[in-house]
């Protein structure tokens, strides 16, 4: 079991003893206001506000403590701060400030807890939420200036302490092995890889490094590989006048129209209306 897992909140054993003795769950802390919190647990009014922030946010259907944290990040302390505000400008918002841009499931995400903070009696999930996020997207599109860089080549999911082993030095050696394996897809885009030959390429047993790769970067391997291919995709189609099926080939696609669904939903666009948007050796 994780350290989040046993401790989803981060609540430090002190604050813990006090919640015991209080009888008061962690998961009941948005119950209290702030500054009975405050006073109860004897902590600053900002430890305070951060435990009914990690509390009220983890409190809607479908949303853990990483992405509470990231309303935190942002500077929302309950779903008060989120009233009014708009899904798709918070997620234009984050990418900026991460530097990257993010899985779409995030925007279904910033779009459910603005749901919450306006109708706190709802029942939806984020995924109640992707066909409005797509409806949205296809219409008004990305601003301009979006980053270029996906979030799971940003050094947070870089670092070995993502994987599961009690070890430094093992988590270091499995993050080395990873790489070989990452290192082996940019170089084999073009080729029908299995799971079984990236394994192979990390000397690590299927169930082991799917099991490390998915802790270290969110993805499975073949979810990660697919964004490889379109993120090369993407280039050509920008940088390039490449035609379509050259492209579906040279980045290992199955067939165009498996291509076009792919790049669709993760780009918002079709590959066509991608490059005349932002193709620089197009009119």
């Amino acid at each position: 079991m994780t350290k989040e897992k046993l401790n989803p909140l981060e609540i430090t054993p002190a604050e813990v003893k006090k919640l015991r003795a209080l009888k008061i769950k962690k998961s009941e802390l948005h119950l209290h206001k702030v500054s009975a919190l405050q006073q109860m647990l004897g902590t600053s009014t900002i430890r305070a506000m951060e435990l009914f922030a990690l509390s009220q946010f983890q409190s809607i259907p479908s949303i853990g403590i990483r992405f509470a944290h990231d309303l935190i990040g942002m500077g929302f302390y309950s779903l008060n701060d989120l009233k009014k505000k708009n899904g798709a400008q918070l997620t234009d918002l984050y990418e900026q400030q991460k530097g990257v841009w993010v899985d779409p499931c995030v925007e279904d995400q910033f779009r459910l807890v603005v749901q919450y903070a306006n109708h706190p009696n709802s029942q939806l999930n984020w995924w109640n939420l992707t066909p409005e996020r797509k409806a949205y997207r296809e219409k008004y599109g990305y601003p301009a200036n979006r980053p270029t860089k996906p979030w799971f080549e940003s050094p947070q999911y870089q670092t070995a302490k993502q994987i599961p082993a009690t070890q430094e030095a093992t988590q270091k050696d499995l993050l080395k092995k990873l790489k070989i394996a990452l290192s082996y897809m940019n170089s084999h885009l073009e080729d029908a890889i299995t799971v079984a030959q990236l394994a192979k390429q990390a000397h690590l047993s299927q169930y082991h490094f799917i099991r490390c790769f998915k802790s270290a970067y969110e993805l499975t391997p073949l979810q990660y590989l697919t964004r490889l291919r379109l993120k090369k995709a993407s280039l050509l189609l920008k940088q390039s006048q490449t035609s379509l099926g050259k492209i579906v080939i040279s980045c290992g696609f199955e067939n165009d129209s498996a291509f076009i669904r792919l790049f669709k939903k993760e780009f918002g666009l079709t590959p066509m209306d991608y490059r005349k948007k932002f193709g620089t050796t197009s009119n």
